[in-house]
């Protein structure tokens, strides 16, 4: 049976409730769109030097490849041949179609980290999440395209890629003002195979 990072646990709680919260902000579905993806690669443990604090790893296409694990990584001693490194990586984009008439000024920023504690299997977890308010001036054809003028005044055009976030692209108008956030995390563990 697989026993799964402590840390990684932690850092999917707290990434979760950062996606519902944000989603929850909106008044209705029609109001919001959620586009989130997760990259995972993941690579088997082949030796570990304890004193010059090398991993080497053998990916999943059978490449070899050695890391060095520096002094902040804790509880190193666990690791063992045949473990597993993985590694995830997670991004969402929320827009939200404000009331506002007025987009605010500014970005805001929240940074989180988390590392494995004394005694667990080692590994660790940062995370992002910047949201600025932007106001709408055009939107191409078909939802393809948006146009829009940031929190520094620039005029901004972006290319609309998956078909929820053209649906939502498609109900804005010029002068909708809409908050947009970005999120991302990666969480670094090692995983046992024991019981």
């Amino acid at each position: 049976m697989q026993t799964i990072s402590t840390t990684y646990a932690r850092l999917t709680i707290v990434w979760l409730s950062l996606v519902a919260a944000l989603a929850a902000t909106s008044v209705s579905a029609q109001e919001t769109v959620q586009i989130s993806e997760t990259q995972e690669i993941s690579a088997t443990i082949i030796a570990v030097d304890q004193e010059l604090r090398l991993i080497t790893l053998r990916g999943p296409q059978g490449n070899l490849t050695a890391i060095e694990a520096g002094p902040e990584v804790r509880n190193l001693a666990q690791i063992e041949v045949g473990d597993t490194l993985r590694v995830v990586y997670e991004q969402a984009y929320i827009a939200t179609l404000t009331g506002a008439e007025v987009a605010s000024p500014g970005t805001d920023v929240t940074v989180g980290a988390v590392r494995a504690e004394a005694g667990e299997m080692p590994g660790g977890a940062v995370g992002t999440m910047s949201t600025i308010m932007v106001t709408i001036e055009s939107i191409g054809p078909e939802g393809r395209s948006a146009t829009f003028r940031g929190p520094d005044g620039q005029l901004q055009a972006i290319d609309v890629r998956r078909e929820e976030g053209r649906e939502f692209a498609r109900g804005l108008n010029p002068g909708d003002v809409v908050q947009m956030t970005y999120a991302e995390a990666l969480a670094i563990m090692v995983e046992s195979l024991e019981e």
